[in-house]
């Protein structure tokens, strides 16, 4: 196998949740420039079909979408009958989805202190970054067993590596989330455990740990980050697609079990 194939992705099939996001936007636009079949999965107000319409025309590849809600198991179950009835088989799984401190504000006070910290937004956000990858993990395990074996990517943060640093947030109208913090330190434990259990099935499973990615953020917070970080500044989009594509093709065959932190030297200090 020459190196061009083992980082090639022409043809696999994958599947990405929190396809409309920052990051799964990202990502879609990687594996569809380098001729995956993708399938997009997100809730409805991300319009996954009409994201799936514009990818396949731009990079004339097999796209489609699917509305889905991770914590929701027939949702989940669905996606992945989807993908195999369109596909025929799935290659590739990426668990990006996640609850973000703006989807929590809609079930409680997501930003309230520790003490005071409600149990609706502690669960809610419990039950997509890790129920939800659960669910994504058992439907995708099943569908690549299927198909011959594949890669699992799930995707966590440096808050579930590392503490944050509180002082990053002081004054502002936002910070950090402990159950945020709590469910992606609990995607690495799932990655681990699931490594082991599909090693020898051909399947591999692996965590994706983004540092701050620069999404229009207060400028203070942006300031105060930045200088908290090795290299000067918060992550781009596009920082995160080496790792991915690395880690979604062959290039990856003997790499399972692993953390792969991008997070500018952050988690280094």
């Amino acid at each position: 196998m020459n190196e061009q194939s083992r980082f090639s992705l022409a043809e696999r099939v994958v599947v990405i949740t929190g396809s409309g996001g920052i990051l799964g936007s990202a990502y879609c636009e990687a594996l569809a420039s380098r001729g995956a079949h993708i399938v997009l999965a997100d809730l409805p107000q991300k319009d996954p079909n009409r994201q799936a319409l514009l990818l396949s025309s731009k990079y004339n590849t097999k796209v489609l979408g699917v509305t889905c809600n991770v914590d929701c198991e027939n949702n989940v179950s669905s996606l992945f009958s989807d993908a195999l009835d369109v596909f025929g088989r799935v290659d590739v799984v990426i668990n990006n989805a996640a609850a973000t401190g703006e989807h929590l504000s809609d079930i409680g006070d997501a930003f309230s202190d520790f003490e005071n910290y409600p149990l609706s937004v502690w669960e809610e956000s419990l039950r997509t970054n890790l129920t939800g990858v659960f669910l994504v993990a058992r439907e995708g395990g099943k569908s690549m067993l299927k198909s011959g074996g594949g890669s699992l990517i799930n995707v966590s943060s440096i808050y579930g590596v590392v503490a944050p640093d509180h002082n990053i947030y002081s004054g502002l109208p936002f910070s950090s989330l402990p159950s945020y913090s709590a469910s992606k330190a609990g995607v690495h434990g799932l990655t681990q455990w699931l490594s082991t259990y599909w090693a020898s099935k051909n399947i591999r499973v692996n965590t994706l740990v983004p540092g701050g990615v620069y999404n229009k953020h207060n400028p203070i917070f942006v300031e105060r980050y930045s200088a908290r970080t090795p290299m000067g500044r918060m992550a781009n989009p596009d920082d995160l697609i080496g790792a991915l594509v690395y880690l979604a093709t062959d290039a990856s065959l003997y790499v399972t079990g692993q953390k792969f932190i991008i997070d500018g030297g952050l988690t280094t200090w």
